[in-house]
């Protein structure tokens, strides 16, 4: 019984509210432009139960503007000319309200530069196509003269006999006005028809907001007066009065003070004398709230959290490039002004206010409808594409105050199987405060990307390590690098850091993992200073511990400080080729940007590979094997597993039947050449494979096919990374001859398998012959025959006779025979022993 009861009462309030039992509770007829309008005239509709003499898409005779009404959304737009005058009918239905009247906004737009004023009047008729009655104007002939006007408020009001009627037809006219050029652009916006309340109430302050540095916005209850809202009088911050109050989007007015206001401080806001469209002024008001300036964006504040550069037509997705921003900071930040940009084009955001912890999608304007499915959308124009295989983004202030920057690569989705399958890339953890491009991973979700939502990859698991300095290197003499661990924030001071001399320290930055220290003077070259650090914090925030560093600037090397110094060409099978460079000075060498490379057809340098885009030290009197598998080389030749080692992507060709190894400066000036086959191998060697060319002297050219020999068997055929196994002193005795050793085993069971042959003369023009003897006085193998010789050179016998038999063990004797032009002759001889095997 009390439910029944409860409905009649209910009952009875909705009759009365509505007028009578018999009158129907009509909702006003309202439109406010914003659905497209179909491009039909009279007697088609454009709009349900509207109807214009000339409907076109562009911006002639009766258009739809886009940008041009209340709040700067859509509006109906006429623009009469010499020969259009507009007309609009619209049709009403009086009987369904109890006392309805007529109710729109409207102003004019300048159009050229005429005086002609769009003179506006209205009529009615029974009937849809004929017998309108006489015109009354809608204002004065200048009401809407061609100027930018702001809208204002127009009301028409039917006749007792009009309201009873079932259908009415309002048509109005929009004609050509006196003048001379150009006429007036008329515009209406949100049309009603209804019952339509007086409004008595006086607008109210709904909110107080920072816009700027020296900027408040102040939003309104309701659309105000134009006029008594942009008094600056009205407004009072503390004694302090806006230098301009502009009223922007109807209701919501923007102060301008002549200094910028202190950010987190509290104000008080004195209002008084503002007033709505209806006349109703605004009550004395003050309203207390905090500042804060939502232009003043921090590092990392807006974080570019997921990147669809490369979409794909047939995916779930729409196919349609987008950036994601992630509100990372804690307090409202605004968009209008911030600089959007890619490595090539820079655009700026349109004004959107982001709240904490809230997805922004920027969308290329022409296809930001599709998106709004996913979140909210910045459309932009004139969007910097993205480009597929790799690109830099950035997000800068107005300023130019970096916010975020993130770059990638076709790398970042690890397999052409997400770079090419429509995948985004996404950041795992957006709340990391340093550069993340080294944390981009292509999206887990089911549509192969997660706009406007936490991505599919974000892992919050905290990182509790301290970042360590793990290397250091110089790009210049003044430069230096230090290499983290890991990402290091760009927060640091110079009291990070202490440096033993007063070298003067001129700026510090971080890229990434590096830390980047400009020196006002050079490093010293090949001493130690010392360098004490601390206070760098990683993306975590975890602060690195004090460390004492012991810095030396290696010398940058030179021709003549880096040789060749073994090469392996016919690795084993599986296993990577090597070539070995060595450093016999006492010093530090710096070699990142030296080169190897093959020869070509023309006999040019070809295949050029740089040892190193990061430094590359080579210490004092050390070896360097340079592969593209370290690890297997060390595997391969266990005894060399404590040599230096550097792995390269790729190495030059160089063929097993023979080729040629080229060591380039960084200038690409050749400065050794070695040309290699299985020709310079040990004559017994039955099988190269596995087996390296050692060089023997650094003092004898890398082109001589002497200088080279065959790794000892002692080693396992190679020596990577260390001294070779066949190498001769560098330190000339006082003879014009040295044998080095005097005794060796060509098998190789007991040191070296050849004997090395250098002479050393007072001057050039000398003719020798270099022959090997057994003690019977036999020729045996002739080294050189009247050779012109150098100052200084060398020869190498492998214990084998001209026809390349092996000679037993036993005393032999090398004759060398000298004589020059002025006829001096010098006769030398040295025994030479072939050891047994042990």
């Amino acid at each position: 019984m009390r439910k029944t009861t409860f409905i009649w009462i209910l009952l009875l309030g909705v009759i009365a509210a509505c007028g009578g039992i018999n009158s129907a509770c009509a909702q006003n007829l309202v439109q406010s432009f914003e659905d497209d309008f179909t491009i039909q005239s009279f007697p088609d509709e454009f709009l349900p139960d509207w109807y214009g003499n000339e409907v076109r898409s562009t911006s002639s005779r009766i258009f739809q503007l886009a940008s041009g009404g209340l709040s700067a959304s859509r509006a109906l737009a006429v623009q009469p000319i010499s020969t259009f005058d507009g007309e609009l009918i619209i049709k009403l239905y009086p009987q369904k309200y109890e006392d309805p009247k007529i109710q729109f906004w409207a102003r004019s737009l300048r159009n050229g530069s005429g005086s002609r004023p769009a003179l506006v009047s209205y009529s009615f008729s029974n009937s849809l196509e004929q017998h309108y009655g006489s015109e009354m104007m809608l204002a004065e002939n200048m009401e809407f003269a061609n100027e930018d006007q702001e809208f204002r408020k127009f009301e028409i009001l039917l006749t007792q006999e009009q309201k009873v009627l079932d259908s009415l037809y309002l048509k109005i006219s929009v004609r050509y006005g006196p003048g001379s050029g150009s006429c007036a652009r008329w515009l209406m916006d949100d049309f009603e028809f209804g019952d339509i309340e007086e409004d008595l109430d006086p607008p109210f302050v709904v909110n107080v907001r920072g816009y700027s540095a020296n900027q408040l916005e102040v939003q309104f209850s309701e659309r105000l007066d134009p006029v008594f809202s942009q008094i600056q009088l009205n407004y009072d911050l503390e004694g302090l009065e806006p230098g301009d109050a502009e009223l922007k989007l109807d209701s919501l007015v923007l102060l301008t003070f002549e200094k910028e206001l202190e950010s987190g401080k509290s104000y008080d806001l004195s209002l008084r004398q503002v007033a709505d469209l209806s006349g109703n002024f605004l009550r004395d008001t003050v309203v207390s709230f905090s500042f804060s300036d939502p232009t003043a964006i921090d590092w990392k504040d807006l974080v570019i959290n997921e990147i669809m550069p490369a979409p794909r037509e047939g995916n779930e997705l729409p196919n349609v490039e987008y950036v994601e921003l992630f509100h990372a900071g804690d307090k409202v930040i605004r968009t209008g002004g911030l600089l959007w940009s890619n490595s090539r084009n820079t655009v700026s955001l349109e004004n959107y206010w982001i709240s904490p912890g809230e997805y922004i999608l920027l969308i290329p304007d022409r296809d930001a409808e599709p998106m709004k499915i996913f979140g909210r959308v910045i459309p932009v124009s004139s969007w910097p594409t993205l480009l597929n295989g790799g690109d830099e983004l950035k997000i800068e202030s107005a300023k130019g105050e970096l916010i975020d920057r993130i770059s990638y690569s076709s790398a970042s989705w690890g397999g052409s199987e997400f770079s090419g399958g429509g995948y985004s890339l996404e950041l795992v953890n957006p709340f990391l405060l340093c550069d993340q491009s080294l944390n981009l991973l292509p999206s887990q979700a089911p549509l192969r990307g997660s706009p406007g939502i936490e991505n599919a990859v974000f892992d919050p698991s905290p990182d509790t390590t301290r970042p360590r300095v793990v290397d250091y290197f110089f790009t210049k003499e003044n430069e230096l690098i230090l290499r983290f661990s890991e990402l290091i924030q760009p927060v640091f001071s110079e009291e990070f850091l202490q440096i033993e001399e007063p070298l003067g320290l001129d700026s510090i930055w971080v890229e990434g993992d590096q830390v980047f220290l400009l020196f006002a003077e050079a490093f010293p070259e090949n001493s130690t200073i010392q360098l004490e650090i601390a206070g760098f914090l990683d993306c975590s925030g975890n602060v690195m511990q004090r460390v004492v560093l012991q810095i030396l600037r290696p010398s940058i090397a030179q021709e003549g400080e880096v040789f060749l110094n073994e090469v392996l060409y016919n690795a084993k099978t599986g296993s990577p080729k090597f070539v070995e460079l060595a450093n016999p000075t006492e010093k530090f060498l710096e070699i990142a940007s030296w080169k190897l490379a093959n020869i070509n057809n023309e006999g040019l340098p070809n295949q050029i590979r740089i040892l190193s885009e990061r430094s590359l030290v080579m210490p004092p009197r050390s070896f360097l094997a340079i592969s593209t598998d370290t690890n297997q080389v060390q595997l391969d030749y266990p005894m060399a597993s404590n040599g230096n080692f550097h792995q390269i992507a790729s190495l030059p060709s160089y063929p097993i039947a023979g080729g040629t190894v080229i060591l380039l400066d960084p200038d690409e000036k050749v400065v050794e050449q070695f040309s290699y086959d299985d020709d310079l191998h040990h004559p017994l060697l039955q099988d190269s494979k596995g087996v390296s060319l050692e060089r023997i002297s650094w003092n004898s050219p890398a082109g001589l096919a002497a200088n080279w020999h065959s790794a000892s068997a002692s080693v396992g055929f190679a020596s990577p990374g260390m001294a070779n196994s066949q190498f001769i002193p560098e330190e000339f005795e006082s003879e014009i001859i040295q044998i080095d050793p005097p005794a060796f085993d060509p098998e190789g069971s007991n040191g070296n398998t050849f004997v090395s042959i250098r002479y050393e003369l007072d001057q050039a023009g000398w003719v020798g012959s270099f022959r090997i003897y057994d003690m019977a006085g036999r020729m045996l193998a002739a080294l050189a025959e009247n050779e012109i010789l150098a100052t200084q050179g060398l020869y190498t016998w492998t214990g084998t006779d001209n026809l390349g038999r092996r000679m037993r063990s036993g005393y032999y004797v090398l004759l060398v025979e000298l004589f020059d032009l002025d006829g001096r002759i010098k006769t030398i001889r040295k025994t030479i022993i072939i050891a047994e095997r042990l």
